[in-house]
C-alpha cells in the first residue's frame, strides 16, 4: 500500500524532468591527464601546474557549460579545494581515477559543485496548499527551470528544534509576469502572518561517472563530493572512502540520482553520513548503491536552517551499518515528506536500529535486515504523518521489530505483512507516541523473549485492528493492550494464530485492559502445531530473447502456500502467485521462488534460467595513450552487453577484430579511434578523437632575414622545424649560440658564418647546418704595390691591388691623367717624371684610398 503522496510525487519527478545541458554542438571535450606533455588547447597535464589541484581547477576554470571533463587514469591529490559555480558540466573518470583529498580540515569541502542564489523574494497575498502557482511582488529575474524555495516561520517540530523556521523547494515550471508556476502543488498553506520569504536558485546539472574520491579518515571533518542548487544531475559507477563528514551531500539539489556507487567509512561523531540529503532536496534517488561502515549510510538531514527535504526513494542497495554512537544505517530528521526506503539488504550493527524515522510520510518495505537491535524506531514529533512498513524480512535482530517514537500523534500507521524471527519485542509503543489509526496484519514474528505487540494508548479516538498475524515461541503475551486512562478507543484482535506462547492459553496469550470497545473473534492459539513444508516449482514462457523481455511466470508449487517469493535475478522481485516480469538489460538470469505456508518455507533456483540479449555499450580504453615512435599501445575493451564481434579502427588506416589487441603506431600524429562492438541484438559504436598522440624526432628546420649585409648585422631567425619540438639549441657561428625557439642574433664581425640548429621533443633531436649561411661585410683598406717603379720611358708597370674586406670595385688614378677600374691594371708611362699613384676600393661597406706620392719614377 503506498500513500496518494507517494504517487503524486513520482508523478511530478517523471513529467517534470528538465535537461539544462547547452546545445551538443557547443560542448566540447575537456581532457585532465597525468602524463608529462606540452600545452595543448583542451588537453590540462598536471605536470604543467603547480599542483594535481591546480591543475582541476584550471580545467574546470577553462570549461565553458554543457561541456565534458574526462580524466585520464591515474591518483590526483587534491591539496586545496576544487570547485565550479554556475556551469552544466559532465565529468568522466576513464579507467581508474582517484582523487585524493589532502587540503586542510578547516576547508571542509573537498569537492564542490553548485549554482547560485539569484535573489530573495516575497509572495504578494496569502496561498493555500494544493495551490500549483504563487505569486510575487517581484518575479523579475526569475525563469523556467529555477529553483524556488518558500519559507514559514513556523514551527515544524518544535520538541526538536524549538528555534526552527522551515521550508520547502519546487522546481519553476513557467513564469507569466509576477505569476511563478510550480512543478507540482504547494505541499503547505502559506499566510504572509508567517513572515513568509522566497529565495530563487538558478541550478546547474551536473553528472558525475567513475570518479574514485578517497578521504584523510574516517573521522575527518570534510565532505567529499558536495554538490548545492544543483538539478537533473546524477552521480554513478564512482566510489568513496575515508571522508568523515560525509562522502555525498546535497544541498538544495532537485531531481538528482545516485546509484551503483561504492561509499566506505564515514564515521565522524555527530555525522559520518554516506548519502547526506539536506536543505530541502527533493526527488533524489539513491539505488543500486553499497554503503558500508558509515554512522547513517543515507540521511534526510537539515544542515542550512530547517528546510524540509522530500521525495527521496532508497531502493535496491546494500547498507552496512557503522559502529559509533547513534549508528542507525538509514535514518531521517524530522524534516523530511515522503521517504521511501525499498528493497534494500541492510545490516545494522549490534545494538543498533535498521531505520529511524523522523519523516512526515514514509515508506519502508520488501527489504531484507539481517542483525542489529532493533528494525524501526519512530523518531522526532511531527504529527499527521502516515508510515508503511510492509514485507519486510528480519533476521538475527537481537531487540524490537517496531519501537514508536517520543510524541506527536499521527494520522496511520500500517505494519503488514513482515516476517520477525528473533528478538524481544515485535511491536512496542511505550506510551509516547500515537497514531489515531493503527493496522497490523498478516506479520510473523518468532522466538520473542518479551511480547509480540505491546500497545499502551495515550490519546482517545484510536482505532487498533490487529489481525492475521502470526505468534510462534513467544516468552510472554502474544498480544498486550492497555488503554491506560483512554477508553474510547476502538480494538479489533481477530483472526490471529498464536503458537508456542507461555502459558498457552487464549486469556494469557491475548491480553486487553482498560478498553471499551474491544472486538477479539477468530484468533486461535495451540502448541506444537507442524503442518507440512511446501515444495516450490515454477515454469517460465518465454526463456530467452532480446531486450526488453517480458517473461511470464507460472508458480507450480505444492503444499498450501500463503506466500510467494519470486527473485527475478537482476535486483527485482515480486510477492505475487504468477507474476510478469520484464528484463531491461541482457544478461542470463538465476531465478529463485521461495514459498511458504504455516510450516514453513522452500526454494527452487533455475540457474541462467532466462537469457536476455541487449545491443551492447561500446566502451574502452587504451594504455599508454601518448609516446613516441614506434608506439605500441594495448586496447582493452571495456563494452558492456556481452559482445560477441569487435571491430577495431586505429586511425592509420589499420584495423582489427581481436577483443583486447595490441596496435603499433609507427608515424608521428593524433589517431581517431574507434570501436564497433556487435552481439546477437546488434552493434554500437564508439569514437575517440584525437585519442593516441604519438611523437617522432622533429626534422629541423630554419631560415634567416636578412642573409647578408655590413656590419653590424642583426639577423631574425625563424624555426621552421616540424614535430613539435619542445627544445632548441641554436650555433650562430660566431661562437655564439641560444635556446629561444626563434632568436634574433647580432653579428659585429664580418665574414661567413656557418649556422646550426638542434631541434628536440620527446622523441629525441635533430640537426640542420646552413654552411656560410649568414655574409656580414665591413668598408674595405686599400692596399696596392707596382712592379717595376722605377725606369726608362716609356715604362709599363704592372699594379697589384692588395686591399682587405673584399671590395667589390676599384678606381686607380696613375698620377699622369689617366685611370682604370681594373683590380689589377698594367699601365704604360710615356714621360719622364716622378708619378702620385692612389687606389680607391669600394664594396657594400663603404669605401677607401689609398695615395702613395712620387711612387713610380720615370727617367
Amino acid at each position: 500500500m503506498k500513500s496518494l503522496r507517494f504517487f503524486v510525487t513520482v508523478f511530478a519527478l517523471s513529467f517534470f524532468y528538465i535537461t539544462l545541458s547547452s546545445p551538443a554542438a557547443l560542448a566540447a571535450n575537456i581532457v585532465i591527464d597525468k602524463q608529462t606533455g606540452s600545452a595543448e588547447s583542451g588537453i590540462f597535464h598536471t605536470s604543467n601546474y603547480a599542483n594535481d589541484a591546480a591543475c582541476i581547477q584550471a580545467a574546470l576554470d577553462k570549461s565553458k557549460s554543457g561541456d565534458t571533463i574526462t580524466i585520464h587514469e591515474g591518483d590526483y591529490y587534491i591539496t586545496k579545494i576544487i570547485y565550479q559555480n554556475g556551469k552544466n558540466l559532465k565529468i568522466i573518470g576513464e579507467g581508474k581515477v582517484t582523487l585524493h583529498i589532502k587540503n586542510p580540515e578547516k576547508e571542509i569541502y573537498g569537492i564542490l559543485f553548485r549554482g547560485s542564489l539569484i535573489t530573495n523574494k516575497k509572495l504578494n497575498t496569502n496561498f493555500n496548499k494544493g495551490s500549483s502557482q504563487v505569486v510575487l511582488t517581484d518575479a523579475y529575474g526569475v525563469r523556467k527551470n529555477d529553483l524556488i524555495k518558500i519559507w514559514k516561520n513556523v514551527k515544524w517540530c518544535p520538541l526538536d528544534y524549538s528555534d526552527q523556521m522551515t521550508g520547502e523547494i519546487y522546481a519553476v515550471k513557467n513564469v507569466n509576469g509576477n505569476v511563478v508556476t510550480l512543478n507540482q502543488p504547494l505541499l503547505r498553506d502559506y499566510k504572509l502572518s508567517e513572515t513568509v520569504k522566497v529565495e530563487v536558485y538558478r541550478p546547474i546539472q551536473m553528472h558525475i561517472q567513475n570518479i574514485r574520491v578517497q578521504g584523510r579518515g574516517a573521522t575527518t571533518s570534510h565532505h567529499g563530493l558536495a554538490m548545492q542548487y544543483c538539478k537533473d544531475s546524477s552521480i554513478t559507477d564512482s566510489w568513496f572512502k575515508d571522508i568523515g563528514f560525509g562522502a555525498i551531500c546535497l544541498y538544495s539539489c532537485f531531481n538528482v540520482n545516485i546509484n551503483n556507487n561504492g561509499i566506505y567509512n564515514s564515521l565522524l561523531p555527530g555525522s559520518g553520513y554516506g548519502v547526506n540529503v539536506a536543505s530541502g532536496s527533493a526527488f533524489v534517488n539513491i539505488d543500486h548503491n553499497h554503503i558500508e561502515n558509515c554512522r547513517h549510510a543515507i540521511t534526510g538531514n537539515t544542515a542550512e536552517r530547517k528546510s524540509l527535504n522530500r521525495d527521496v526513494f532508497i531502493t535496491d542497495n546494500t547498507l552496512i551499518g557503522g559502529n559509533i554512537a547513534g549508528s542507525s544505517v538509514v535514518d531521517s530528521h524530522p524534516v523530511t515528506i515522503n521517504y521511501v526506503v525499498t528493497k534494500n539488504k541492510i545490516y545494522p550493527q549490534p545494538g543498533f536500529f535498521t531505520f529511524s524515522d523522523g519523516t512526515q510520510y514514509s515508506t519502508f518495505s520488501n527489504n531484507k535486515i539481517f542483525g542489529g537491535y532493533g528494525g524501526i524506531s519512530r523518531r522526532g514529533s511531527i504529527n499527521d504523518g502516515v508510515h508503511i512498513y510492509e514485507n519486510n524480512k528480519f533476521n538475527g535482530m537481537s531487540g524490537i521489530m517496531y519501537l514508536g517514537g517520543k510524541s506527536g500523534i499521527n494520522n496511520k500507521l500500517i505494519i503488514k505483512n513482515n516476517v520477525q524471527n528473533d528478538g524481544i519485542y515485535g511491536i512496542y509503543f511505550p506510551g509516547k507516541e500515537s497514531f489515531r489509526n493503527i493496522i497490523i496484519s498478516g506479520n510473523s514474528f518468532s522466538n520473542l523473549s518479551h511480547k509480540g505487540v505491546y500497545q499502551k494508548f495515550r490519546i482517545n479516538g484510536v482505532n487498533l485492528n490487529i489481525s492475521n498475524n502470526r505468534f510462534t515461541d513467544i516468552k510472554l503475551n502474544g498480544i498486550h493492550i492497555d488503554g491506560n486512562s483512554f477508553k474510547s478507543n476502538i480494538v479489533k484482535i481477530q483472526n490471529n494464530i498464536l503458537i508456542n506462547v507461555y502459558p498457552p492459553t487464549l486469556s494469557y496469550g491475548i491480553i486487553v485492559k482498560n478498553v471499551q470497545n474491544a472486538k477479539i473473534t477468530g484468533n486461535k492459539i495451540s502448541k506444537n502445531q507442524k503442518p507440512s513444508v511446501p515444495v516450490a516449482s515454477f515454469y517460465a514462457s518465454p526463456k530467452s530473447g532480446k531486450t526488453p523481455l517480458k517473461v511470464k511466470f507460472t508458480d507450480k508449487s505444492t503444499g498450501k502456500l500463503i506466500k510467494w517469493k519470486w527473485n527475478f535475478g537482476d535486483g527485482k522481485s515480486s510477492t505475487a502467485q504468477n507474476p510478469i516480469h520484464k528484463y531491461s538489460k541482457a544478461g542470463k538470469y538465476t531465478v529463485k521462488l521461495t514459498v511458504t505456508n504455516a510450516a514453513g518455507s522452500n526454494t527452487v533456483t533455475k540457474s541462467k534460467y532466462i537469457i536476455v540479449t541487449a545491443k551492447p555499450v561500446a566502451s574502452f580504453y587504451a594504455s599508454p595513450k601518448s609516446g613516441k615512435t614506434p608506439l605500441k599501445v594495448k586496447f582493452t575493451d571495456k563494452s558492456t552487453g556481452n559482445p560477441t564481434k569487435w571491430k577495431w579502427n586505429f586511425g592509420d588506416g589499420k584495423s582489427s577484430t581481436a577483443q583486447n589487441p595490441t596496435h603499433k603506431y609507427s608515424k608521428a600524429g593524433k589517431y581517431t579511434v574507434k570501436l564497433m562492438a556487435t552481439n546477437a541484438a546488434g552493434s554500437n559504436t564508439v569514437t575517440k578523437s584525437k585519442y593516441i598522440i604519438v611523437t617522432a624526432k622533429p626534422v629541423a628546420s630554419f631560415y634567416a632575414s636578412p642573409k647578408s649585409g655590413k656590419t653590424p648585422l642583426k639577423v631574425k631567425f625563424t624555426d621552421k622545424s616540424t614535430g613539435k619540438p619542445i627544445k632548441w639549441k641554436w650555433n650562430f657561428g660566431d661562437g655564439k649560440s641560444s635556446t629561444a625557439q626563434n632568436p634574433t642574433h647580432k653579428y659585429s664581425k664580418a665574414g661567413k658564418y656557418t649556422v646550426k640548429l638542434m631541434a628536440t621533443n620527446a622523441a629525441g633531436s635533430n640537426t640542420v647546418t646552413k654552411s656560410k649561411y649568414i655574409i656580414v661585410t665591413a668598408k674595405p683598406v686599400a692596399s696596392f704595390y707596382a712592379s717595376p717603379k722605377s725606369g726608362k720611358t716609356p715604362l709599363k708597370v704592372k699594379f697589384t691591388d692588395k686591399s682587405t674586406g673584399n671590395p667589390t670595385k676599384w678606381k686607380w688614378n696613375f698620377g699622369d691623367g689617366k685611370s682604370s677600374t681594373a683590380q689589377n691594371p698594367t699601365h704604360k708611362y710615356s714621360k719622364a717624371g716622378k708619378y702620385t699613384v692612389k687606389l680607391a676600393v669600394t664594396n657594400a661597406a663603404g669605401s677607401s684610398t689609398k695615395t702613395k706620392s712620387k711612387y713610380i719614377n720615370v727617367i
